[in-house]
Protein backbone atom coordinates (compact mmCIF):
# COMPACT_ATOMS: atom_id res chain seq x y z
CA UNK A 1 0.00 0.00 0.00
CA UNK A 2 2.83 2.40 0.88
CA UNK A 3 4.51 1.73 -2.45
CA UNK A 4 1.22 2.36 -4.25
CA UNK A 5 0.75 5.72 -2.50
CA UNK A 6 4.34 6.83 -3.12
CA UNK A 7 4.13 5.90 -6.80
CA UNK A 8 0.90 7.89 -7.17
CA UNK A 9 2.31 10.86 -5.23
CA UNK A 10 5.29 11.04 -7.57
CA UNK A 11 3.61 9.92 -10.77
CA UNK A 12 0.57 12.21 -10.85
CA UNK A 13 2.51 15.51 -10.59
CA UNK A 14 5.06 14.20 -13.10
CA UNK A 15 2.28 13.27 -15.52
CA UNK A 16 0.67 16.68 -15.11
CA UNK A 17 3.97 18.43 -15.82
CA UNK A 18 4.69 16.40 -18.95
CA UNK A 19 1.19 16.98 -20.32
CA UNK A 20 1.45 20.72 -19.61
CA UNK A 21 4.90 21.08 -21.22
CA UNK A 22 3.84 19.55 -24.53
CA UNK A 23 6.33 18.75 -27.28
CA UNK A 24 9.09 17.77 -27.56
CA UNK A 25 9.11 16.60 -23.93
CA UNK A 26 5.64 15.08 -24.18
CA UNK A 27 6.43 12.98 -27.27
CA UNK A 28 9.77 11.78 -25.90
CA UNK A 29 8.21 10.66 -22.61
CA UNK A 30 5.31 8.93 -24.40
CA UNK A 31 7.82 7.21 -26.71
CA UNK A 32 9.75 5.93 -23.69
CA UNK A 33 6.53 4.66 -22.11
CA UNK A 34 5.60 2.94 -25.39
CA UNK A 35 9.00 1.24 -25.51
CA UNK A 36 8.67 -0.06 -21.95
CA UNK A 37 5.12 -1.21 -22.64
CA UNK A 38 6.27 -3.08 -25.75
CA UNK A 39 8.94 -4.88 -23.72
CA UNK A 40 6.31 -5.87 -21.14
CA UNK A 41 4.05 -7.16 -23.92
CA UNK A 42 6.91 -9.28 -25.24
CA UNK A 43 7.61 -10.60 -21.76
CA UNK A 44 4.00 -11.78 -21.45
CA UNK A 45 4.54 -13.95 -24.52
CA UNK A 46 7.92 -15.12 -23.24
CA UNK A 47 6.15 -16.65 -20.25
CA UNK A 48 4.67 -19.11 -22.76
CA UNK A 49 8.03 -20.02 -24.31
CA UNK A 50 7.67 -17.62 -27.22
CA UNK A 51 10.53 -15.28 -28.08
CA UNK A 52 9.33 -12.05 -29.68
CA UNK A 53 12.06 -9.45 -30.07
CA UNK A 54 12.03 -6.96 -27.22
CA UNK A 55 14.50 -4.68 -28.97
CA UNK A 56 12.59 -4.56 -32.26
CA UNK A 57 9.26 -4.03 -30.49
CA UNK A 58 10.64 -1.30 -28.23
CA UNK A 59 12.43 0.59 -31.01
CA UNK A 60 9.50 0.43 -33.44
CA UNK A 61 7.01 1.44 -30.75
CA UNK A 62 9.06 4.48 -29.80
CA UNK A 63 9.65 5.34 -33.46
CA UNK A 64 5.92 5.12 -34.16
CA UNK A 65 5.18 7.62 -31.39
CA UNK A 66 7.86 9.99 -32.68
CA UNK A 67 6.94 9.54 -36.34
CA UNK A 68 4.48 12.43 -36.24
CA UNK A 69 7.43 14.82 -36.44
CA UNK A 70 7.93 13.68 -40.03
CA UNK A 71 4.32 13.45 -41.16
CA UNK A 72 4.17 17.05 -42.35
CA UNK A 73 7.29 16.48 -44.44
CA UNK A 74 6.41 13.10 -45.96
CA UNK A 75 2.62 13.30 -46.16
CA UNK A 76 0.52 16.13 -47.59
CA UNK A 77 -2.56 15.02 -45.65
CA UNK A 78 -3.87 15.12 -42.06
CA UNK A 79 -1.58 13.42 -39.54
CA UNK A 80 -4.12 10.81 -38.56
CA UNK A 81 -4.37 9.29 -42.06
CA UNK A 82 -0.86 7.75 -42.29
CA UNK A 83 -1.12 6.58 -38.70
CA UNK A 84 -4.53 5.05 -39.34
CA UNK A 85 -3.27 3.29 -42.45
CA UNK A 86 -0.28 1.90 -40.57
CA UNK A 87 -2.39 0.77 -37.63
CA UNK A 88 -5.00 -0.89 -39.83
CA UNK A 89 -2.32 -2.72 -41.80
CA UNK A 90 -1.06 -4.73 -38.84
CA UNK A 91 -4.09 -4.81 -36.54
CA UNK A 92 -5.75 -8.05 -37.70
CA UNK A 93 -2.60 -10.18 -37.65
CA UNK A 94 -1.30 -8.63 -34.46
CA UNK A 95 -4.48 -9.03 -32.45
CA UNK A 96 -5.01 -12.65 -33.55
CA UNK A 97 -1.48 -13.62 -32.60
CA UNK A 98 -1.64 -11.71 -29.33
CA UNK A 99 -4.81 -13.47 -28.20
CA UNK A 100 -3.58 -16.87 -29.41
CA UNK A 101 0.18 -16.91 -28.82
CA UNK A 102 0.24 -20.70 -29.14
CA UNK A 103 -1.90 -21.95 -32.03
CA UNK A 104 -3.54 -25.36 -31.55
CA UNK A 105 -1.66 -27.12 -34.31
CA UNK A 106 -2.05 -30.87 -34.16
CA UNK A 107 0.59 -33.33 -35.16
CA UNK A 108 -0.13 -36.76 -36.58
CA UNK A 109 -0.51 -38.22 -33.07
CA UNK A 110 -3.22 -35.69 -32.16
CA UNK A 111 -0.92 -33.85 -29.74
CA UNK A 112 -0.34 -30.14 -29.55
CA UNK A 113 3.39 -29.58 -30.10
CA UNK A 114 5.27 -26.71 -28.55
CA UNK A 115 6.17 -24.08 -31.13
CA UNK A 116 9.75 -24.45 -29.97
CA UNK A 117 9.85 -28.22 -30.47
CA UNK A 118 9.55 -30.69 -33.28
CA UNK A 119 6.82 -33.29 -33.63
CA UNK A 120 8.84 -35.83 -31.69
CA UNK A 121 9.10 -33.53 -28.70
CA UNK A 122 12.83 -32.85 -29.06
CA UNK A 123 14.31 -29.44 -29.54
CA UNK A 124 14.69 -28.45 -33.17
CA UNK A 125 18.05 -27.23 -34.49
CA UNK A 126 18.35 -23.58 -33.72
CA UNK A 127 15.66 -24.06 -31.02
CA UNK A 128 12.84 -22.79 -33.26
CA UNK A 129 10.66 -24.08 -36.06
CA UNK A 130 9.39 -22.09 -39.04
CA UNK A 131 6.07 -21.84 -37.24
CA UNK A 132 7.72 -20.49 -34.11
CA UNK A 133 9.59 -17.88 -36.13
CA UNK A 134 6.37 -16.74 -37.78
CA UNK A 135 4.61 -16.62 -34.42
CA UNK A 136 7.43 -14.64 -32.84
CA UNK A 137 7.38 -12.17 -35.72
CA UNK A 138 3.64 -11.78 -35.32
CA UNK A 139 3.94 -11.28 -31.58
CA UNK A 140 6.62 -8.65 -32.11
CA UNK A 141 4.22 -6.81 -34.41
CA UNK A 142 1.52 -7.20 -31.77
CA UNK A 143 3.78 -5.57 -29.18
CA UNK A 144 4.28 -2.65 -31.57
CA UNK A 145 0.53 -2.30 -32.01
CA UNK A 146 -0.21 -2.61 -28.30
CA UNK A 147 0.65 -0.21 -26.89
CA UNK A 148 2.86 1.54 -29.49
CA UNK A 149 0.40 2.28 -32.29
CA UNK A 150 -2.24 3.36 -29.80
CA UNK A 151 0.11 5.64 -27.86
CA UNK A 152 1.20 7.22 -31.16
CA UNK A 153 -2.10 9.10 -31.06
CA UNK A 154 -1.04 10.95 -27.89
CA UNK A 155 1.27 13.57 -29.46
CA UNK A 156 -1.21 14.03 -32.31
CA UNK A 157 -4.00 14.79 -29.84
CA UNK A 158 -1.77 17.02 -27.69
CA UNK A 159 -0.59 18.96 -30.74
CA UNK A 160 -4.08 19.64 -32.08
CA UNK A 161 -6.49 22.47 -31.37
CA UNK A 162 -7.14 22.67 -27.61
CA UNK A 163 -4.80 19.69 -27.35
CA UNK A 164 -3.92 20.27 -23.70
CA UNK A 165 -7.58 20.43 -22.77
CA UNK A 166 -8.45 17.25 -24.66
CA UNK A 167 -5.60 15.28 -23.08
CA UNK A 168 -6.76 16.38 -19.63
CA UNK A 169 -10.32 15.46 -20.62
CA UNK A 170 -9.13 12.00 -21.67
CA UNK A 171 -7.34 11.37 -18.39
CA UNK A 172 -10.14 12.72 -16.18
CA UNK A 173 -12.90 10.72 -17.87
CA UNK A 174 -10.88 7.50 -18.03
CA UNK A 175 -9.76 7.70 -14.40
CA UNK A 176 -13.32 8.57 -13.33
CA UNK A 177 -14.70 5.56 -15.17
CA UNK A 178 -12.14 3.24 -13.57
CA UNK A 179 -12.72 4.74 -10.12
CA UNK A 180 -16.49 4.60 -10.40
CA UNK A 181 -16.38 0.99 -11.56
CA UNK A 182 -14.08 0.04 -8.69
CA UNK A 183 -16.03 1.63 -5.84
CA UNK A 184 -19.51 0.74 -7.08
CA UNK A 185 -18.38 -2.81 -7.76
CA UNK A 186 -16.82 -2.99 -4.32
CA UNK A 187 -19.96 -1.68 -2.63
CA UNK A 188 -22.81 -3.48 -4.41
CA UNK A 189 -21.24 -5.67 -7.08
CA UNK A 190 -22.77 -9.16 -7.27
CA UNK A 191 -23.08 -10.27 -10.90
CA UNK A 192 -19.73 -11.10 -12.53
CA UNK A 193 -18.99 -9.24 -15.75
CA UNK A 194 -16.38 -11.62 -17.16
CA UNK A 195 -15.66 -14.32 -14.56
CA UNK A 196 -13.23 -16.31 -16.71
CA UNK A 197 -11.11 -13.22 -17.41
CA UNK A 198 -11.42 -10.95 -14.37
CA UNK A 199 -13.51 -12.49 -11.56
CA UNK A 200 -13.63 -9.28 -9.49
CA UNK A 201 -15.34 -7.18 -12.16
CA UNK A 202 -19.12 -6.93 -11.95
CA UNK A 203 -21.99 -5.59 -14.03
CA UNK A 204 -22.86 -3.22 -11.20
CA UNK A 205 -19.32 -1.85 -11.27
CA UNK A 206 -19.46 -1.46 -15.04
CA UNK A 207 -22.69 0.54 -14.75
CA UNK A 208 -21.10 2.69 -12.04
CA UNK A 209 -18.12 3.36 -14.29
CA UNK A 210 -20.48 4.18 -17.16
CA UNK A 211 -22.34 6.79 -15.10
CA UNK A 212 -19.13 8.23 -13.66
CA UNK A 213 -17.60 8.64 -17.13
CA UNK A 214 -20.59 10.57 -18.49
CA UNK A 215 -20.73 12.83 -15.43
CA UNK A 216 -16.97 13.42 -15.55
CA UNK A 217 -17.19 14.25 -19.27
CA UNK A 218 -19.74 17.00 -18.62
CA UNK A 219 -17.75 18.42 -15.71
CA UNK A 220 -14.46 18.31 -17.64
CA UNK A 221 -15.92 20.08 -20.68
CA UNK A 222 -17.29 22.82 -18.44
CA UNK A 223 -14.14 23.18 -16.32
CA UNK A 224 -11.78 23.15 -19.31
CA UNK A 225 -13.99 25.48 -21.36
CA UNK A 226 -14.13 23.12 -24.33
CA UNK A 227 -16.58 24.37 -26.92
CA UNK A 228 -18.56 21.38 -28.17
CA UNK A 229 -22.05 19.86 -28.27
CA UNK A 230 -23.12 18.39 -24.94
CA UNK A 231 -25.13 15.51 -26.48
CA UNK A 232 -22.02 14.40 -28.35
CA UNK A 233 -19.98 14.69 -25.16
CA UNK A 234 -22.48 12.38 -23.46
CA UNK A 235 -22.03 9.89 -26.30
CA UNK A 236 -18.24 10.18 -26.08
CA UNK A 237 -18.29 9.71 -22.30
CA UNK A 238 -20.45 6.62 -22.65
CA UNK A 239 -18.19 5.15 -25.34
CA UNK A 240 -15.12 5.88 -23.23
CA UNK A 241 -16.65 3.96 -20.33
CA UNK A 242 -17.27 0.93 -22.55
CA UNK A 243 -13.83 1.13 -24.16
CA UNK A 244 -12.19 1.58 -20.77
CA UNK A 245 -13.78 -1.62 -19.48
CA UNK A 246 -12.90 -3.46 -22.69
CA UNK A 247 -9.29 -2.30 -22.50
CA UNK A 248 -9.03 -3.48 -18.92
CA UNK A 249 -10.47 -6.88 -19.83
CA UNK A 250 -8.18 -7.13 -22.85
CA UNK A 251 -5.08 -6.68 -20.72
CA UNK A 252 -6.47 -9.04 -18.08
CA UNK A 253 -6.90 -11.66 -20.79
CA UNK A 254 -3.30 -11.23 -21.90
CA UNK A 255 -2.07 -11.66 -18.33
CA UNK A 256 -4.27 -14.72 -17.84
CA UNK A 257 -2.85 -16.27 -21.01
CA UNK A 258 0.64 -15.59 -19.65
CA UNK A 259 -0.24 -16.88 -16.15
CA UNK A 260 0.85 -13.66 -14.42
CA UNK A 261 -0.94 -11.18 -12.18
CA UNK A 262 0.94 -8.07 -13.33
CA UNK A 263 2.54 -7.07 -16.61
CA UNK A 264 5.68 -5.83 -14.86
CA UNK A 265 7.21 -4.40 -11.70
CA UNK A 266 8.29 -0.95 -12.81
CA UNK A 267 5.64 0.87 -10.75
CA UNK A 268 5.65 -0.27 -7.09
CA UNK A 269 2.15 -1.13 -5.97
CA UNK A 270 0.75 -0.64 -9.47
CA UNK A 271 2.50 -3.35 -11.47
CA UNK A 272 3.80 -2.53 -14.92
CA UNK A 273 3.21 0.15 -17.52
CA UNK A 274 0.56 -1.94 -19.29
CA UNK A 275 -1.34 -2.30 -16.01
CA UNK A 276 -1.70 1.49 -15.86
CA UNK A 277 -2.33 2.03 -19.56
CA UNK A 278 -4.93 -0.67 -20.21
CA UNK A 279 -7.87 1.74 -20.12
CA UNK A 280 -6.12 4.83 -21.42
CA UNK A 281 -4.56 3.64 -24.68
CA UNK A 282 -7.80 2.56 -26.35
CA UNK A 283 -9.61 5.68 -25.15
CA UNK A 284 -6.74 7.74 -26.51
CA UNK A 285 -7.43 6.56 -30.04
CA UNK A 286 -11.19 6.96 -29.53
CA UNK A 287 -10.93 10.56 -28.34
CA UNK A 288 -8.41 11.45 -31.04
CA UNK A 289 -10.62 10.30 -33.90
CA UNK A 290 -13.68 11.86 -32.31
CA UNK A 291 -11.94 15.23 -32.01
CA UNK A 292 -9.69 15.34 -35.05
CA UNK A 293 -12.11 13.40 -37.23
CA UNK A 294 -14.62 16.21 -36.92
CA UNK A 295 -17.25 14.41 -34.85
CA UNK A 296 -16.97 17.06 -32.12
Amino acid sequence: MIGRVITAAVGIPALALVVWLGDPVFSVVVAAVAAVGAVEACDLARNKDMTPSRVVAAVLSAALVLSHFGFSVIWSMPDYIPLLVLTAGISVLALVLTLSPVQKLRNRNGETPSPLKGEGGGENPGSTTIYAKASNAGLTLAAVLYPGALLAHAPLLRGGEQGLEWVVFLLVVTFSSDTGAFFVGKAIGKRPLAPTISPNKTWEGAIGGFAAAILAAFIAVWALDIDTDLPLIAVLGALMAVVSQAGDLFESKLKRLADVKESGRLLPGHGGVLDRLDSIVFNLALVYYFVMGGVL
